[in-house]
Order: C-alpha cells, then structure tokens, then sequence
C-alpha cells in the first residue's frame, strides 16, 4: 500500500509552521538600573527588558535576605527589607514559557533608619572597686545620627570629668559653661589640661554628680562636632548645676570617646553608658 506524504500544508490542516509560530519564545534577560531606597524597608529596583514579549513579568530579588518584587514593567517595588542594609538585587523576566536569566546585580544600596529620634543603648561602663584612671568607649559604629552619654560618676578628688575624642589631646577644643549653686552664678570659656572639653563639676568626693552628654552629628566629616551637656550634683543640701557647650574642632568622624578626671581616679560604683539615636 502506498504511504501518502503529507506536505506541510496537508489536506489533515496541520501545519508545523503554525506550530512554531505558536510557541512564546523565552524571555530575554533584563539589565539592571539603579536601585533607590524609597523607605527604610523598601527599595525600587529599575531595569530593562531589551526584546520583552507581551505578557512577561519580572521579578527583583534582593540580596541578602531573597526578597522578592514583581512588576510588569519598571521599576519593581521590593518591601520587607530591613534597616541600615546594604541589598543588591537582581532581575528576571517571567513569561508563558519560563523565566529568563537573572540580569547582573546592581550597585548597592543601603536602606535607611526607620526610628528617628529613637536611642539605643551601645556600650556602658561601670567602674570596679579599684577605681580607674578613665572610662572609654571604642569602636563605635557610624549607624547613628547623634551619640548619648547618661551617666552617674563620683571622683577621688574634686575637679571636672574632661571628655577627648580619638584620642585627640591637642588645643582642639572649645567649651563654654553657665554654673549655678542656688546663690551665685557663673559663665566663662573653660580649658582642662591637658586639653579636652569638661564634662560637668565634681564638687566634692563625697557626692555623685549626674551628667546627660549629646554628641550631635558625630559621623559627619564636613564639619566640627557640637557637645551640649546638662550636669548636676546634690550634696546634703549644698549642690549645683552646670551647662557646658563645646566644639571639638576637628571634622573627623568619631570614633572612639575618653572620659578622665581633671585630677585623681574615678571612684567604685561610677556608672556611664554611651547611646545612639537614630535619625533619617
């Protein structure tokens, strides 16, 4: 029996062009733009689709964490991150046929703080027995707006608690001060040798002084760091008050902060904690 061949075009109406032209072809890879913080937990991920079919969509997934986006066009909102994060992320396209490749990574980005004004505690340091020479906070991040120093402290001898930053014992500092015993007061320009910024009066060795410290700006290297410092000290019904506000001239970020006694130790049981607050 003779076999009958079917051209592409038979009479059975199958075509194997039509076939083919039927299917969707696979995506091509999208190629990465610009990633943008748009909240401290969200980011827009920007790209294009260079020979995008109808009906693709397209997906960004954020490194680390594998967050994900989906948009048909761009940008692709991504949420969920988390705060001060550097992300990277990456893009496909999605479409009947399958998903693409995924694009290159994009530059980082890092989201922003999302509790402004609010503190978090850092480091605190409370003084044995023995006594010490000075108390220190080191390392400290950059992730914060302003830096807090909360603190109860008592010295062995009577005299200012003075306060360097990166070890800078140089002629770079500047305080002035407004005092106030219930009877008189007082305002001058300070200096502490060797050279540093005072931190509230001790008044005595008997007594605990109290003292709250705000750094501002403490990471920002276009310019000299402002202290304020609110302290007191109650001593059986003598006591005073004191008002420092200083600059350390320098426009280097801070990165570690000294406190020392003007003369002397400080004493058991003296207590400081350093803060960030956060803020956009």
């Amino acid at each position: 029996m003779a076999v009958q061949r079917l051209s592409n075009s038979g009479r059975s109406g199958f075509s194997y062009k039509s076939l083919i032209a039927g299917i969707t072809p696979l995506p091509s890879v999208p190629t990465i733009g610009a990633a943008t913080a748009v909240t401290y937990s969200s980011v827009n991920v920007a790209f294009t689709a260079p020979g995008a079919y109808a009906g693709s969509t397209y997906t960004a997934t954020s490194s680390p964490g594998g967050l994900t986006g989906t948009s048909a066009s761009s940008p692709i909102l991504v949420t969920g991150l988390s705060e001060l994060t550097a992300y990277t992320f990456t893009v496909t396209a999605t479409n009947a046929t399958g998903t693409s490749g995924a694009s290159a990574a994009s530059d980082p980005v890092t989201t922003p703080s999302g509790d402004t004004g609010v503190m978090f505690p850092i480091q605190m340091v409370s003084v044995g027995a023995a006594g010490s020479s000075s108390i220190s906070f080191t390392s400290i991040p950059s992730t914060y707006k302003h830096l807090q120093i909360r603190g109860i402290w008592q010295l062995s001898a009577v005299g200012n608690l003075k306060i360097q930053f990166n070890s800078d014992t140089g002629a770079n500092y500047k305080c002035h001060f407004l005092y106030g015993d219930g009877s008189t007061t007082q305002s001058s320009v300070t200096s502490v040798s060797p050279n540093a910024m005072s931190l509230g009066y001790k008044g005595g060795t008997s007594n605990f002084a109290a003292s709250i410290c705000d750094i501002l700006d403490y990471a920002n290297t276009s310019k000299y760091k402002t202290i304020r410092s609110l302290d007191g000290n109650d001593r059986n019904g003598a006591g005073d008050i004191e008002f420092d506000s200083g600059l350390w001239l320098n426009t280097a970020a801070v990165t570690s902060i000294t406190l020392t006694p003007q003369s002397g130790t400080i004493n058991q049981y003296s207590s400081l904690a350093l803060y960030g607050i956060k803020g956009a």
